[in-house]
């Protein structure tokens, strides 16, 4: 397919993708430019509607603009396009002709009904590749339900297994469905997009937010098939068997996590043993027979044993720092990491040699905004975020010339309402 000015020869050169998509799911089109992509954020005259999702910082003139909008649109070019006008579909069409593909997160059938759906697009540009993002995927009984974030995962399941059990469930405190979505939807779509160039056949992928965060839930989803019970929310700890093991451990300046098993148990009392004198009985316990056959008794000798073993440790990493923690971990192979704040993922000295963290002059508000920066180190094509997220039409002019289209002829066909 024709692409519309690349912008650098990335891994996903010489790709064109039209994004339509809204607030997370906006995620999808941004690691698709990273990768070399040439996307374009299409969106209404008056603005699109991310760019009302906080957090905010003041632009030059005092306004308050979002940085939501700033940090999941970078690497995109932006127009403004009506599509609920006819000349704004011709355009869009025009565009979809020389494009791989289109991603959106509109309800079902709603670019149907502007007679610009799949089966339109499809038949216009067979080799197109056309991602939607919806809560509850195109079909069946939720297909046309209205979603937030709180609905899609507590639908995928997610509060199931989040917070204390004698207390309601909690949800994520930063929104995460959309994110989820789009962040799977971006995978997806570079597998279309290879499967489009090998044998020129384009498809539709659907992605679900409700099945994007049941696919996060990690061992919670097979365990009842695995094991006969369910993964079920218990707060710091996870049941083996018939008591709870402490999971998340209070430390000298934060909280450290933790697989209690047996190699990760044997490590922590030998570098506790290194330290100060352990009780002969604790170093005795049986590490690799300590899980606890369901019917075992919560009160008998072995399960009492496991917890003076979890008491010795719980008092010798609440001295220690996160640091001292991880570094031990990382030494012996433990299973134990830092529960890390923000600070601690901005301070992050892995992050800082990675050189993680980028500096994007942002025009709008006339400095740098520092940004999330590439997600994997490639090579040959390296990953690379070369400019910010774009203001309303700010590439009308350069993206309707590839086109064939002038601004004056834009608003000609606008008045006209034809093409």
């Amino acid at each position: 397919m024709a692409s519309l000015n690349p912008p650098f020869q990335g891994a996903l050169f010489p790709y064109t993708v039209l994004d339509l998509s809204e607030g997370g799911h906006n995620i999808c089109g941004r690691l698709l430019g990273d990768m070399g992509a040439n996307v374009i954020r299409i969106e209404p005259p008056k603005g699109s509607q991310t760019r009302l999702r906080g957090p905010f910082a003041l632009d030059s003139d005092g306004s308050p603009k979002s940085l939501y909008w700033a940090a999941y649109n970078s690497n995109k070019k932006g127009i403004s396009l009506a599509l609920d006008t006819e000349a704004g579909r011709q355009v869009f069409l025009k565009l979809v002709d020389q494009s791989d593909a289109i991603l959106e997160s509109f309800q079902p059938k709603y670019l149907d009904s502007l007679n610009i759906g799949y089966e339109t697009l499809i038949d216009r540009n067979p080799q197109l590749v056309h991602t939607t993002m919806t809560p509850f995927g195109p079909t069946g009984p939720y297909a046309g339900f209205v979603s937030t974030d709180l609905i899609s995962s507590a639908m995928g399941g997610m509060p199931f297994i989040s917070g204390d059990e004698d207390r309601p469930p909690v949800r994520i405190s930063f929104p995460q469905a959309e994110l989820v979505a789009g962040s799977q939807a971006f995978g997806a779509t570079v597998a279309a997009l290879r499967h489009s160039r090998n044998y020129k056949i384009g498809q539709h992928v659907d992605v679900s937010e409700q099945i994007s965060v049941m696919w996060t839930l990690m061992n919670a989803t097979p365990f009842p098939k695995l094991h006969g019970t369910d993964v079920t929310r218990t707060g710091a700890f996870r049941k083996r068997g018939p008591i709870d093991a402490r999971h998340v451990f209070k430390c000298a300046d934060g909280y450290v996590s933790m697989n209690a098993q047996a190699k990760t148990l044997k490590g922590l009392l030998a570098w506790i043993s290194e330290e100060i004198e352990v009780e002969k009985e604790i170093l005795e316990f049986d590490m690799d027979e300590w899980e606890l056959k369901p019917d075992s008794d919560p009160h008998g000798k072995d399960a009492t044993e496991f917890k003076r073993v979890e008491k010795t440790i719980e008092s010798f990493l609440s001295k220690k720092t996160k640091h001292k923690i991880f570094g031990k971990a990382l030494e012996a192979k433990l299973l134990l990491a830092p529960c890390n704040t923000v600070e601690d993922i901005r301070k992050s000295p892995q992050l800082e040699a990675r050189s993680f963290w980028l500096d994007i002059y942002h025009p709008e508000f006339s400095r740098n905004i520092t940004h999330l920066g590439p997600y994997m180190k490639m090579s040959e094509t390296p990953l690379k975020i070369f400019f910010p997220s774009p203001s309303i039409g700010g590439d009308n002019e350069e993206i309707f010339k590839d086109i064939g289209l002038s601004l004056a002829q834009i608003e000609k066909l606008e008045k006209e309402e034809v093409i």
